[in-house]
């Protein structure tokens, strides 16, 4: 039995390193799931610390009506909550939406996704790091999967 319990922790530690540097956007992803589970249909924003403390904030709309931004923490425990009742009606990407332009700044060359938002006239705009670690922007426009403009840092 002890055998079998220090085979699992020296495995499970010797593939923690690879799993987090191979993180494709999957924390981003997390947290997305955490506001389509808190009843966030169209998203605005979403971005998490870039240190990987698990903390992230979400802005998006809930029942048609209220924009709500979250403050996520550690675990998924929400921090802050605060809601704005609008009159202009939901606008924003829905889950589908951010997944296909997280995986098209990934086809770009990104590797970690930190932050992608959207602003009223379907500017869309994904930020996060490259192989190197050096920052990456890959903007787009609403409807299309294909790069606006793609800037890195060097």
């Amino acid at each position: 039995m002890k055998l079998i319990l220090t085979t699992t922790l020296v495995t499970s530690l010797a593939l923690a390193p690879t799993a987090h540097a191979a993180d494709d956007g999957t924390g981003l992803s997390q947290v997305l799931d955490h506001g389509t589970n808190y009843g966030i249909t169209h998203f605005v924003e979403i971005e998490r610390d870039s240190d990987d403390n698990g903390r992230a904030e979400v802005e998006g709309w809930v029942d048609g009506d209220w924009l709500v931004e979250l403050n996520i923490g550690q675990e998924n425990a929400i921090t802050k909550e605060e809601r704005r009742r609008r009159i202009d009606g939901p606008w924003g990407m829905t889950a589908d939406e951010v997944r296909q332009f997280m995986e098209a700044s990934l086809s770009e060359g990104m590797t970690r996704v930190e932050e992608i938002k959207i602003d009223t006239s379907g500017y869309i705009e994904v930020e996060g790091y490259d192989k190197n670690g050096l920052e990456l922007e890959v903007d787009f426009r609403r409807g299309n999967t294909q790069p606006v403009s793609v800037e890195q840092d060097s």
